[in-house]
């Protein structure tokens, strides 16, 4: 019933399958005034006998009663034995009916008082007007829910009472009749604008629960693509990282083999481009771990300046190479936060700096406040402009960049930095101009000097020995199980390896020798995984027993099933010395 909706159509009040369930609301608020409109009019009836009781005609009186009651429990019968069935569009069409038919009756019999008893004094004339006028403004808070109801109700009590008025045929009477007239028109109007109003109250709560049930599917349905694209984005990771792994050990062993200078400028060249390549996957890796929710934060004392070192160390080139200033502070300063998660901040923002800055240059700022140090990456870039910096830390997002120059990356930095922060407990903030540059800070508690200082970028090759260390390794894959061997040898590891578990135990049962680690790929033939051998193994030597799991999976509930084992997570392509160290530290009791 909108706006366009003519008379005849609210009086005709159409059900079909389209409308039911408006309709069957309609219906079912009308019946939950029912008992109180047809007891309330019920008891009114008996009361207006008796004050006519000396006017009218008893046997006149008493029979419009005795019909007007039939009619109520005709009313009330039906409403006890079908006032539960408003469900389909049987039951809907029924009542349709059944309220038309008694607002009809019950109206008319009204009607019919008004214009068989109209009374000779003008006392009793006002009184009856009263009660008729009463009813309709009744009908008009209890029946706008069922606009037909309403009309023939209002229409077969109005109207006679009206005419007989008129029927008087004086000033009075006639302008009396006219006050009727407008009264009835009033609230007519006001019934349908009431009813109006109800019906477009349903109309969008209807309207509503479709775009919720609609909104619902389409979040299942992106769900379902998103779980999609995770298993296809992890399974493509893997069957990636697996040669990728190979190319990598093997780009080492070359630079280490290349004897010629032509030969070694060629591997150097190789070497970087695989390692650009690790890079990117790492940005994709780091997102993953931290949405699977393994990364933990490792608070520790420690001194900033050889994070601040190393820093400037790895960035300087790049600076240069855009023939950039690059600036970074030194003091004796020491904070308690996680080492590696504040240069993975700090190396995204100054990495980010750099990239985006043209001319002049990068300098990063630390400066006490209070019990806090605050740190400010400040660049002369192009800046920001306000409508992109609500978009910033948005996963692929970048500033200037619509061709997708990879030099640029794949857009994940600073993604990974807002992640980190909330590791930290920390916030990032941002101050930017277009076309004059950009500022990234934040803070980090100051630490306890006077406490035992912790050592976290300490990774010389002297401090994790492995000399006569046993190594149990299981790869499938051939080559980089060859190569795995090769650079354990080196190391002074003893290594048994296999393509599955069953074959490294074999080799160690003939040679009667317990392991002091495993080394295990995630995924291996027959589907098994590394969890299954870890499992096995401690079995036999223990809980304690030392593992570290080498993975191309980037899927989350690989990442959770692996950091529940206790094991030490390593993605593909591993570093040598990355691999050393993490073997060091799991037999160390390090995670």
């Amino acid at each position: 019933m909108n706006n366009a909706t003519t008379w005849w159509e609210e009086i005709n009040f159409r059900v079909d399958l389209e409308n039911l369930s408006i309709r069957a609301d309609q219906t079912r608020e009308r019946l939950r005034f029912f008992p109180s409109m047809v007891g309330s009019q019920a008891l009114i009836e008996p009361l207006l006998v008796g004050l006519l009781w000396h006017q009218v005609s008893h046997w006149q009186l008493l029979i419009w009663l005795c019909m007007l009651m039939l009619v109520h429990a005709a009313e009330m019968w039906s409403w006890w034995k079908y006032g539960s069935s408003t469900h389909t569009l049987v039951d809907c069409r029924e009542w349709r009916f059944r309220f038309v038919l008694f607002a009809g009756l019950v109206g008319a019999m009204w009607g019919t008082a008004a214009a068989c008893f109209f009374p000779a004094e003008l006392v009793y004339q006002a009184l009856i007007i009263c009660v008729i006028l009463g009813l309709a403004s009744g009908a008009v808070t209890m029946n706008p829910v069922y606009p037909p109801a309403l009309y023939i109700y209002l229409a077969a009590v109005m109207l006679p009472t009206i005419c007989r008025v008129a029927y008087e045929n004086d000033t009075l009477h006639w302008i009396l009749a006219a006050m009727l007239t407008l009264f009835t028109f009033v609230v007519v109007g006001s019934g349908r604008q009431l009813g109006r109003t109800f019906y477009i109250s349903l109309s969008q709560r209807y309207e509503n629960r479709l775009l919720v049930e609609q909104l619902t599917k389409e979040m299942s349905r992106a769900e379902v693509a998103n779980r999609e694209k995770s298993r296809f984005l992890a399974a493509a990771s893997h069957d990636l990282r697996q040669p990728l792994q190979a190319l990598m050990l093997f780009s080492d062993a070359l630079q280490d083999a290349a004897q010629e200078k032509a030969t070694k400028l060629l591997s150097v060249q190789i070497g970087k481009s695989v390692h650009a390549l690790v890079e990117m996957f790492d940005e994709l890796l780091d997102v993953s771990r931290l949405e699977a929710g393994i990364v933990e934060a490792r608070r520790q004392n420690f001194e900033l300046q050889p994070l601040l070192d190393r820093l400037y160390l790895e960035m300087i080139s790049f600076a240069k190479q855009k023939e950039l200033g690059f600036h970074m502070p030194s003091g004796d300063w020491v904070v308690y936060s996680d080492p590696f998660l504040l240069d993975r901040i700090l190396r995204n923002l100054i990495s980010n700096a750099i990239r985006y800055t043209d001319q002049g240059g990068v300098t990063v700022h630390c400066t006490q406040v209070a019990d806090k140090l605050r740190f400010a990456v400040i660049d002369t870039g192009i800046g920001i402009t306000p409508e992109a910096l609500p978009h910033i830390f948005e996963e692929y997002f970048q500033v200037d960049n619509q061709h997708r120059d990879r030099r640029k990356g794949l857009g994940l930095g600073l993604a990974i930095v807002r992640r980190v922060e909330n590791l930290l407990g920390c916030k990032v903030e941002v101050q930017s101009t277009p076309r004059k540059g950009s500022e990234f800070s934040f803070f980090v508690p100051l630490g306890n000097a006077e406490q035992q200082l912790e050592q976290p970028f300490v990774s010389t090759l002297s401090r994790y020995d492995m000399q006569d260390v046993i190594v149990a390794l299981v790869e499938d894959d051939l080559d980089i199980r060859q190569m795995l061997i090769k650079l354990m040898e080196e190391w002074g590891c003893c290594v048994f390896a296999g393509e599955s578990s069953d074959e490294v135990m074999l080799k160690l049962n003939f040679r009667a020798t317990r392991p002091d680690i495993l080394v295990c790929d995630y995924r291996l033939p027959n589907g098994l995984t590394a969890v299954h051998v870890i499992k096995s193994m401690r079995e036999l030597w223990g809980e304690g027993f030392p593992a570290v799991v080498l993975t191309g999976d980037t899927a989350s509930e690989v990442l959770q099933d692996i950091h529940a084992s206790g094991a030490i997570l390593l993605h593909k392509p591993i570093a040598p010395l990355r691999l050393r160290a993490m073997m060091y530290f799991a037999m160390h009791g390090e995670n």
